[in-house]
């Protein structure tokens, strides 16, 4: 069954396990919502964003249950697509998306946000495809990662034969609060037209000494100077909130989580 987004709305969605299908009507504009929670293991969504659309979307797991889930798009001429999944969750995650970006004009921003612990591992595989010309697509992925974490990022941009005037780019940042933990980042790009621009980065380390003797100097203990470091992660992710009490909520859930209150919650 479809579920058409139509005018302006902020609709939130408690999906359970199964395929979703969404459409964003031409014209379009607002933001949308998907829980994933104890009902829900595996999720397939499907997405058109139809010209002149705007779309934002956050895919939230709420529970430690292990999650596969698949996100399939296509965005069509003009159209905007915003596009993230937040885990602040234990338990495993299988992420595998494609967002194929199908006329001139389509853009598309994809966000990940997850926080990683030895209670599950998080694996992530995203192809972000320009398949016409003077199209736009960027990736920017954030993870956290405590003691004993497995996390994997692959993130392949591409850019096809005749989509000339394209843009792909893509950032991969990755915080270990542990020497213990086992990290697979690849960042990718397939260009095969010579009028492009295309950009990867990638950062996989510690927190900065000099950042942490700042923050330590200011009275905070050094899990609390980790924890606010942490959650500037986050905040890209969280801003695809619709309202600002969600996003509060998100906030303050996460400085729960990361132990900014002096004790990390742990999975």
């Amino acid at each position: 069954m479809e579920t058409l987004l139509t005018g302006r709305y902020d609709r939130v969605l408690d999906q359970p396990s199964g395929r979703l299908e969404l459409r964003a009507e031409a014209g379009s504009s607002g933001s949308l919502l998907l829980k994933a929670g104890r009902q829900t293991a595996d999720l397939d969504i499907s997405l058109k964003c139809e010209p002149g659309s705007r779309l934002s979307l956050l895919i939230l797991k709420e529970s430690d249950q292990d999650l596969v889930l698949t996100l399939s798009a296509d965005v069509h001429r003009d159209a905007v697509m915003k596009a993230g999944l937040l885990d602040l969750e234990a338990g495993s995650l299988q992420l595998t998306g494609e967002i194929r970006l199908k006329e001139p004009g389509a853009h598309a921003d994809v966000y990940t946000g997850e926080l990683v612990s030895a209670a599950g591992r998080k694996k992530n595989a995203l192809n972000v495809v320009s398949e016409s010309a003077h199209t736009a697509g960027r990736m920017h992925n954030f993870a956290v990662l405590q003691k004993a974490a497995d996390y994997e990022m692959v993130a392949a941009g591409k850019i096809i034969k005749g989509a000339f005037g394209s843009e792909s780019h893509q950032e991969t940042r990755v915080l270990t609060l542990d020497e213990d933990h086992k990290t697979k980042v690849l960042p990718i790009l397939y260009i095969d037209e010579n009028d492009v621009k295309a950009s990867h980065a990638m950062t996989v380390g510690q927190p900065d000494a000099d950042q942490m003797y700042y923050l330590e100097s200011r009275g905070l203990s050094h899990l609390q100077a980790m924890s606010l470091l942490s959650i500037g992660y986050f905040m890209p992710v969280i801003s695809l909130a619709g309202s600002e009490d969600l996003r509060n909520r998100l906030r303050t859930d996460l400085e729960r989580k990361a132990g900014l209150y002096g004790h990390r919650e742990e999975y």
